[in-house]
């Protein structure tokens, strides 16, 4: 996997530890913190760093070891981009030195016990199970970095990343990434399309009411996103 990914734009960087100290768990606080960037989270704002260490613990690598099937990018928005013309490898390159604010967080997952199950009609076939590695996509951003593209910029590059670091995902021969969005979250949905991510179709999920986006839910109409990433 990029340990740093690089677009005219944005510097995003792989997370793969953030012990108390460390400026990875301080960016990870700073978008954890943020009750606006975590308006959609099922974990909610952490009211502490405790909070953030605790609420990662389910999203980073266990000790931080490889193929864990665990991919967390922190985004950071480069604060002197490079004019469109120079929008090549060789002039990014000279990005690595200018300074950069954090914008954002993008999160690729093996599924466990705590992910939603969806009918397979939505996802990957029951037949195919045993050799297809599912995987789901989350992010979040700060409001700073809110309708300029920055979440469609991003999910591009890990994706696209991901692709690249086949060995990465071994011993599995496929890798397929799903993403889930809440029908009341506009952007989100916007996100998706422009990512390039197929629409699968929409699930209606009940059950025990929780506490998201400001209010009690206990049923939602959830759009339902997903593609092979290796096949």
């Amino acid at each position: 996997m990029d340990p740093i990914i690089f677009t005219p734009r944005l510097k995003l960087t792989l997370v793969t530890k953030a012990e108390r100290g460390s400026p990875e768990l301080e960016w990870l606080h700073e978008l954890r913190s943020s009750k606006e960037a975590t308006w959609w989270s099922i974990h909610g704002q952490s009211k502490s760093i405790e909070d953030t260490e605790s609420n990662m613990k389910h999203y980073l690598p266990a000790g931080g070891e490889e193929n864990s099937y665990r991919v967390v990018y922190v985004v950071h928005k480069i604060l002197e981009p490079l004019d469109s013309a120079a929008e090549n490898q060789a002039h990014i390159k000279d990005q690595r030195e200018k300074p950069t604010e954090v914008a954002g967080l993008v999160i690729l997952k093996s599924l466990d016990a705590g992910n939603l199950a969806i009918p397979e009609e939505l996802t990957v076939p029951a037949a195919a199970a045993s050799t297809t590695l599912t995987t789901e996509l989350g992010y979040s951003f700060l409001p700073t970095g809110w309708g300029k593209g920055y979440a469609t910029e991003s999910l591009k590059a890990v994706l696209e990343s991901c692709k690249r670091a086949q060995s990465f995902w071994a011993p599995f021969s496929k890798v397929y990434v799903r993403a889930i969005v809440n029908e009341e979250n506009p952007a989100s949905l916007r996100v998706m399309e422009k990512a390039g991510v197929p629409k699968k179709g929409v699930y209606v999920a009940e059950g025990e009411p929780i506490f998201l986006a400001g209010k009690w839910r206990g049923m939602a109409n959830l759009h339902i996103y997903g593609m092979y990433l290796i096949e």
